[in-house]
């Protein structure tokens, strides 16, 4: 279940480098990853973000 208040909160994450949207692989076990069912959601709220 998507929470959308959480939607901002893990776009702040990312956009500030300290989350991923996808896993990378790169950083090993203590990566931290936006939830699947939160990706495609925040990646939309980046994108509008973007645009604006």
């Amino acid at each position: 279940m998507i929470k959308q208040y959480m939607i901002p909160v893990y776009g702040l994450l990312v956009k500030s480098g300290g989350w991923a949207i996808e896993p990378t692989g790169t950083t090993g076990a203590g990566e931290k990853v936006v939830p699947e069912e939160y990706r495609l959601p925040v990646a939309e709220y980046l994108a509008a973000q973007e645009v604006a």
